[in-house]
């Protein structure tokens, strides 16, 4: 296959899902609540429940849809946002649904400790639609924070195959990398940047396959000279679905993150899709035609058990290996990061949209680095019989993993994402070096976990 080398520049939503109780900042300079007929309004549905979340006390269940807060149809979650500051009240009354029932709750006002999304109509699906039918929904409030690896596991899962996220996680290396973009990017934690194990990960499970690029907003000029347009990107989405695949597609719906394209109708002006913005139950349509996409054409049968020894020593080739196109990679990675944390001449001369982006950047790396190493100790101790290393060995390795995720989540109080930064002084000097020190205690760990990865032949 040829291989054709994505660098992708990245304005990556922070989640699918608003945390009710908490402000959203990228909604502040647009409307309040995005314009539909009345008819298109269904509600916000639970997600997960806060801890000691208030709706979950008096009996409210993930999947119900809040439709009324104090007598008042909620309009959006910045309505709900607004509704809970004008209670006058000390309790107030909400209305939920389950299934066809509604049912009526009293809760304290203010905090009420939901995390919800919006919920709309299902889309109208024609006759002659062309769906590859039973895909999992993505998102990160599943737990599968990487959205490629994400779309990979439904795959997965669709055509019958055992494979956890967890250990497609472990398997493709992802759970073992760090990379940090030389420019702040927050395309660094993609899988398929740098060091590519997207592609590692579907090669490794039997597939074969050919990636296509389309109008790609920042193409090199070889990227350039092979670039489909739209119109053939579609042609060849509509090809793959025809035979039965799904296609593995990036920005189809609000910003640039890895989807599956699940079907078409209307002769490709409409493709249905899984996403992580998704607000229907049922499969979305396509917003947007997709930068790059990896069709699948076929899929072998393979014997994975070899794979989990060798995603070790894919382990050990990240650690060791210093950069991957323009992304720093392990130990050098830590280092490069520390070190732009400390360039206080490089922070002051940022524009306010440079500031946000590096921002962004920040978080993203950082978050996605805790969900890393917290998957490389579960892949690890959860797989001992499948590798022919040292158990010992596997086992101090997860001990490190699982000390290096406990360092991070202590650390993230300095690391504040991009819906909670508001001005420069929410993310000032003192926490970037109170960052530092946590990154300085976390790279001393790293380096005890390659020493034992240098154990592994």
């Amino acid at each position: 296959m040829k291989k054709i080398i994505i660098v992708i520049i990245f304005i990556t939503a922070l989640c699918s899902y608003v945390y009710a109780d908490k402000s959203y900042s990228h909604e502040t300079d647009e409307p309040k609540c995005e314009e539909k007929d009345e008819s298109q309004k269904l509600g916000l549905e639970i997600i997960n429940f806060a801890e000691d979340s208030n709706l979950k006390k008096v009996g409210a269940q993930t999947g119900d849809i809040i439709i009324r807060y104090n007598n008042v149809k909620v309009e959006c979650i910045n309505h709900l946002g607004e509704l809970k500051e004008a209670a006058s009240t000390p309790n107030v009354e909400v209305v939920f649904k389950r299934n066809d029932e509604e049912i009526s709750v009293t809760i304290p006002k203010g905090k009420i400790g939901v995390y919800l999304q919006e919920v709309v109509p299902e889309h109208k699906i024609d006759e002659d639609a062309v769906i590859i039918k039973n895909i999992g929904k993505l998102g990160w409030n599943l737990n599968m924070d990487n959205s490629f690896l994400g779309t990979v596991f439904r795959i997965e899962e669709k055509f019958d195959q055992q494979t956890s996220y967890e250990d497609i996680m472990g398997l493709s290396g992802y759970a073992f990398r760090l990379q940090f973009f030389d420019e702040w990017c927050p395309s660094s934690p993609d899988a398929t940047c740098g060091k590519d194990l997207g592609s590692e990960i579907l090669t490794k499970l039997g597939y074969t396959f050919e990636v296509y690029n389309g109008q790609c907003p920042f193409p090199s000029e070889e990227l350039a000279k092979s670039a489909k347009t739209d119109d053939e990107i579609r042609q060849i989405m509509m090809k793959s679905i025809d035979s039965g695949w799904p296609v593995i597609a990036i920005d189809l719906i609000q910003v640039p993150e890895w989807s599956i394209v699940t079907g078409y109708q209307k002769d490709g002006k409409e493709f249905f899709c899984r996403t992580y913005f998704d607000k229907t139950k049922g499969y979305e349509i396509a917003q947007k035609t997709p930068w790059v996409i990896f069709v699948i054409t076929d899929k072998k049968d393979v014997d994975i058990f070899p794979e989990y020894d060798n995603s070790l020593l894919l382990a050990k080739e990240l650690y060791q290996t210093e950069k991957y196109d323009n992304y720093f990679s392990g130990i050098k990675a830590i280092e490069e990061w520390i070190k732009a944390l400390n360039d206080e001449k490089h922070f002051e001369e940022l524009d306010d949209a440079q500031f946000d982006e590096t921002v962004l950047a920040n978080w993203w790396i950082y978050y996605s680095l805790i969900s890393a190493r917290n998957y490389a100790k579960k892949y690890l101790l959860n797989n001992l019989d499948k590798f022919d290393y040292d158990e010992e060995l596997l086992n101090e390795l997860a001990k490190i993993y699982e000390n290096e995720t406990e360092i991070l989540q202590n650390g993230l109080q300095n690391v504040p994402s991009a819906q909670n930064v508001k001005s420069r002084s929410d993310w000032n000097k003192e926490m970037r070096e109170n960052q530092t020190k946590f990154l300085e205690e976390f790279l001393e760990i790293e380096k005890n976990a390659n020493n034992i990865l240098n154990k592994i032949k």
